[in-house]
């Protein structure tokens, strides 16, 4: 009796068999063996009573045995619902509870490898567009949602955008971000899964340990980095305290994912480090990343559409961007714990604004990044690059907020450098924003704050600034 998902990923694992895929501290794991683990695990799982469709909520740290249970979970049909590990008990029974879990990891105590390396009857049942994964959005902007994206649609989505990036077999991406976020389990696991690549598990970025960030690429050398741009405006400013050799980086493609690439901000990187970015564009709602850029690529833009994704613009709404994609989530968790399933016919409202210019896509925020101040559209996606552009404070966001005369205006809230003085700096902003800008455009008021509350991944939660700032 055959296993359709087995099958599917037996072909990668069967032309890499006795290749490294994982490199960890406990030594390498070649593709066979990721596979005879994964069904170890599997076998285990199921002497312990979990069945096809069951869900498992997986709160744990970085390990390779992480990505060997999210590759059990998905040949037995079972769907994972990664989580972090340093929520707090409420928190994870609001998950548990949300997802109407059967089983929640919270230990690597509680696995073990069955000597049963044999399919079991669960990884028979079911197709590949079976529900496979739970990812929560990062509610930087609203309240999270429970995104369901099917086994087929997430690796099959993998598989093109890391042809598309040009991943090929043997190259290596340095695992250094969370496993319970979308991009630690898309871009640097099922891509180079996909394309008979390794990956090196290293230490989870750190702004505290930026140190550790440079041992790792030293050690490992890889062939692809990602970096969210608040990483790479971190690793910028801080380059003269450490002093690391960039050869390895240099040698690297530094891949921009997670939120929008700033344009101050990726030529900083690109002129201190010396290693070219390429920015991409995702989103979780439609499988991950989608896009993929050049370094030379200009301001905002994220590069080309991988085929068979297509893009088009609404003019009626602002300029927002509508996406057709084969690849797209089942649908998002309702109360109940059931799906509601997206409108396949119909193309995705990404929230996004952008356009479509000589063949590259252009990304100029979020709607809520933009806001209409007496019938002017105001970007402050665009304010904010003003911003880091002139140097004079180490974090900007531009908040809006509804007014009753205007519709809406905003606030800019910004985090001053170390030795910085911050009543200073709020005067000096001013003076760029009334030396740059019309009145009109001008913000309402602006804050100093401490830090800038943000998701595990490093995104700002934007919604929350106006609080923490006021």
């Amino acid at each position: 009796m055959s296993s359709v998902r087995y099958d599917f990923l037996s072909e990668i694992v069967a032309a890499h068999q006795d290749k490294p895929l994982l490199q960890g501290p406990e030594g390498d794991v070649s593709y066979g063996e990721f596979m005879t683990h994964a069904l170890q695990l599997l076998n285990f799982l199921v002497s312990q009573g979990l069945r096809h469709g069951d869900r498992v909520v997986v709160s744990l740290e970085n390990r390779p045995q992480y990505l060997e249970l999210v590759m059990a979970l998905a040949l037995g049909g079972m769907v994972v619902c990664p989580v972090d590990p340093a929520v707090t008990v409420a928190q994870l029974n609001k998950t548990k509870q949300a997802v109407n879990a059967s089983l929640t990891i919270t230990s690597y105590d509680q696995l073990a490898y069955a000597l049963d390396k044999h399919l079991p009857d669960c990884a028979q049942q079911g197709g590949l567009d079976d529900a496979f994964l739970v990812v929560f959005s990062s509610g930087t902007t609203g309240a999270p949602k429970g995104i369901v994206q099917s086994f087929g649609h997430f690796f099959r989505a993998a598989r093109q955008f890391a042809a598309a990036v040009g991943q090929g077999e043997g190259q290596l991406t340095l695992h250094n971000w969370p496993m319970f976020y979308n991009a630690g389990l898309f871009n640097l696991f099922a891509c180079p899964l996909m394309s008979g690549g390794r990956i090196a598990i290293s230490k989870r970025f750190s702004a505290r340990d930026l140190g550790g960030f440079w041992n790792d690429v030293a050690a490992h050398a890889p062939d692809y980095v990602y970096l969210s741009p608040t990483m790479m405006a971190s690793l910028a400013k801080t380059l003269k305290f450490f002093k690391p050799d960039l050869a390895a980086i240099q040698h690297a493609t530094v891949i921009s994912t997670s939120s929008i690439l700033y344009p101050a901000i990726k030529d900083e990187f690109q002129r201190l480090i010396g290693a070219p970015v390429r920015p991409c564009f995702g989103i979780t709602e439609l499988g991950g990343s989608f896009t993929i850029g050049a370094a030379d690529s200009g301001p905002f833009s994220v590069g080309t559409v991988m085929a068979p994704v297509e893009v088009e613009i609404d003019a009626a709404a602002d300029g927002e961007l509508l996406v057709r994609t084969p690849f797209m989530a089942l649908g998002y968790l309702n109360a109940a714990g059931g799906i509601d399933y997206f409108a396949r016919e119909q193309p995705f409202r990404s929230g996004d604004l952008g356009h479509v210019d000589g063949g590259q896509l252009y990304i100029l925020g979020r709607k809520k990044d933009a806001i209409k101040k007496g019938g002017e559209l105001i970007s402050l996606t665009e304010i904010e690059d003003m911003v880091h552009a002139s140097g004079l404070c180490e974090e900007c966001y531009a908040v809006g907020r509804p007014d009753l005369f205007w519709g809406e205006v905003y606030d800019v809230f910004f985090v001053a450098a170390a030795d910085g003085n911050p009543a200073q700096i709020r005067d000096e902003l001013i003076r760029l924003f009334n030396a740059a800008l019309p009145q009109a455009q001008r913000p309402e008021q602006v804050h100093a704050v401490d830090e800038i509350p943000r998701t595990a991944s490093g995104k700002p939660i934007k919604r929350l600034i106006s609080y923490k700032g006021v």
